[in-house]
């Protein structure tokens, strides 16, 4: 079922301020495994963010496809969203103008040579999940 507008407005809105967020991920045993990560939200209200291809969470994710985000800002403690949703990765080469419209919207130089480099180094992929449950903290 789809989000409520107000639910993806809400969502937006927060992640317009801030890129903080710690994923949370199923390993293979069943346990969680929760990662630090830069995250954005894109137009459609689904959150992007970018990893190596060989770090567990990909890996997890890979198996696993749902995905729970905690998003907060510099405040602590400060405001603070939950999400819940699934996961799709999309690799290299198709993830390279995924990833350099990702970069782009956290204000990095994507248009030189070095960027693609690295990405291509690094083995990157872009994580975008869908976002299917939104908890309000008590503030909100």
């Amino acid at each position: 079922m789809p989000l409520p507008t107000s639910d993806l407005d809400m969502l937006k809105q927060f992640a317009a301020k801030t890129t903080r967020a710690v994923l949370i991920t199923r390993r293979k045993d069943g346990g969680l495994q929760s990662s630090p990560m830069a995250v954005i939200a894109d137009d459609n209200g689904d959150v992007l963010t970018a990893t190596r291809a060989r770090n567990a969470k990909t890996y997890n994710l890979t198996r696993d496809p749902r995905a729970v985000l905690c998003l907060m800002d510099e405040r602590w403690p400060g405001p603070w969203l939950h999400v819940e949703g699934q996961a799709s990765i999309t690799r290299l080469p198709e993830a390279m103008p995924l990833l350099a419209a990702y970069y782009g919207r956290r204000g990095q130089d994507t248009q030189a040579d070095a960027f693609r480099q690295r990405m291509e180094t690094e083995n990157r992929v872009l994580i975008r999940i869908k976002i299917d449950r939104l908890v309000r903290p008590p503030s909100a």
